[in-house]
């Protein structure tokens, strides 16, 4: 028997590590024209609806035994931004594009929306998708 209680309603926070504080002040604020505010000085949090997004140095990650990689992150597949329209999809990776970002993967269309991938500046792969919710019901 499934329970009626609903555990979890959306993310409330994600944590990712970062090198460098300015370069994560800029990529959030300028190129993705996110709100945000420093806690402590030395945490950006990205304001993402009822959800934040947590930028850290190394210095600050909880679990600094798991730590690999370039700039000693934890080891993340990739994080996602969703958009509200295919149409935005395109606009945005037109100002990815003119901020010099690597492009892992133009916009492409797939069976539940459409989507690309690039990397933030500190080397995480990063979704940009359309979900298409339509595509549930049909």
């Amino acid at each position: 028997m499934q329970s009626t209680t609903t555990w979890v309603k959306n993310i409330g926070h994600l944590a990712i590590v970062i090198d460098d504080i300015e370069k994560g002040k800029w990529f959030f604020g300028e190129v993705l024209q996110a709100r945000y505010f420093m806690y402590k000085g030395e945490q950006i949090m990205v304001e993402m609806g009822s959800s934040v997004f947590v930028a850290k140095l190394s210095k600050d990650a909880i679990d600094k035994t798991r730590q690999v990689g370039h700039f000693g992150k934890q080891v993340l597949d990739h994080y996602g931004f969703q958009a509200e329209s295919p149409v935005q999809v395109d606009a945005f990776f037109q100002r990815i594009q003119s901020f010099k970002l690597e492009i892992i993967r133009e916009p492409h269309d797939r069976s539940d929306g459409r989507a690309f991938y690039f990397r933030d500046p500190f080397g995480n792969l990063v979704e940009y998708f359309w979900y298409n919710r339509k595509k549930e019901h049909a």
